[in-house]
């Protein structure tokens, strides 16, 4: 998949778009194909350095997205593929809300 990598600390020109590694989805864990993703002032301070991601969270920008459920984890009952979701905060099966489009 692509992402926005943060190169080294800095300012905007530390973003470089790479291909990486295609996530791997746990077993309490959904796989989101992002359609939107906004950055915010965490993901600004990530960036600077001085906000490291949350222990298990992805280290990629965009603490906010919304797109579609694509893979479910073992242990996943309430959603399912093709749902529409929004997150918000770290990536975490509490921060997923269904949206009605």
């Amino acid at each position: 998949m692509k992402a926005i990598v943060i190169t080294r600390p800095g300012g905007p020109e530390v973003l470089q778009l790479e291909e990486v590694e295609d996530p791997q989805v746990g077993d309490d864990e959904l796989l989101i194909g992002v359609h939107a993703t906004s950055l915010n002032r965490a993901d600004t301070f990530q960036r600077k350095g001085s906000y490291p991601p949350p222990k298990g969270a992805s280290p990629y920008l965009g603490l906010e997205c919304s797109g579609t459920v694509l893979s479910l984890g073992k242990n996943v009952s309430s959603w399912k593929i093709g749902d529409q979701v929004l997150l918000i905060g770290p990536f975490s099966l509490q921060f997923y809300y269904s949206l009605s489009l």
